[in-house]
């Protein structure tokens, strides 16, 4: 009998703390604050994904208000530039190949493209540009950087390649790692931020307890793919409470025609896709 009431004391205990939290984070208010980089930006917006040039220039002619989607590396120099980390691989095999087939030669075959020069992987890469080039060749289109290397003195590297090429009302940081983001934007607090890998993960779990309302949250656009590690990355009640915070919504990549019916359904501010050939395609 005494166990059964400790318990119940317990579980008491633990509503009551829950239901303050929770009235405490309702209770909280944001403000609406008007970034220049969503000036004249119609919803929904779109985002689509490029690593070249060549595919910036076409997502430019094809869809000129739409929001280029950059992969940012970084080299061993600290040199910043565009390239999907599901290519590294190429370069990675290229290295082992060459030690392989020339053994006494001292061929740098380290797992990690952030360990290799610039020229390297620019030689390898033949369309791969440094990232300052995207914002010379479109000086009006607006940019989402997705920071991908988390490396020593990442944040200067981004902030130095583009920081003189009015990138002040048309940058968007968003990465996996919440030490990019913050670190980014104690250096530059004038452009806009996405959500984390963490942060995500926070979401779902304080969701699962009730306490949305109460997480505190640094980033000014909620950027989530449909799913994570294959489970569901958000839900209606984390979007609700983004809404609630005067958050923007940014969904995907979008890869099929559920995903982008959700997307519809919860009047996302922003699709998400991984090329205009995606994009054509769901379209249809």
């Amino acid at each position: 009998m005494r166990l059964l009431l400790v318990t119940l004391g317990t579980f008491f205990v633990i509503g009551t703390l829950i239901l303050m939290t929770r009235i405490w984070g309702l209770g909280q208010t944001f403000p609406d604050y008007p970034y220049n980089f969503f000036k004249d930006v119609t919803s929904p917006q779109l985002v689509i994904q490029a690593n070249t040039l060549d595919e910036a220039r076409e997502i430019v002619n094809e869809k000129p208000k739409a929001l280029i989607w950059v992969d940012v590396r970084i080299s061993r120099e600290k040199v910043a530039f565009a390239l999907s980390p599901a290519r590294d691989f190429e370069f990675l095999d290229h290295k082992r190949k060459l030690q392989e087939e020339n053994p006494q030669a001292a061929i740098l075959t380290s797992g990690k493209l952030t360990e290799y020069p610039w020229e390297q992987i620019n030689e390898f890469y033949k369309n791969t540009p440094a990232l300052k080039e995207f914002y010379v060749q479109f000086p009006e289109t607006k940019f989402i950087l997705n920071v991908v290397d988390n490396t020593l003195d990442v944040h200067t590297s981004v902030v130095a390649a583009i920081n003189d090429l009015h990138s002040d009302d048309r940058t968007l940081v968003q990465s996996e790692a919440n030490v990019i983001i913050d670190n980014i934007k104690v250096a530059k607090p004038q452009w806009v931020y996405g959500t984390s890998t963490p942060d995500l993960v926070r979401f779902l779990s304080f969701e699962s307890i009730w306490l949305v309302s109460a997480i505190p949250f640094k980033g000014d656009v909620f950027i989530a793919p449909f799913t994570k590690q294959k489970r569901p990355a958000f839900n209606e009640v984390i979007i609700e409470e983004m809404r609630r915070r005067h958050k923007r919504i940014f969904l995907g990549p979008i890869q099929t025609p559920e995903q982008l019916k959700q997307a519809r359904d919860l009047k996302a501010d922003a699709y998400i896709y991984e090329s205009l050939e995606a994009l054509s395609q769901l379209e249809k």
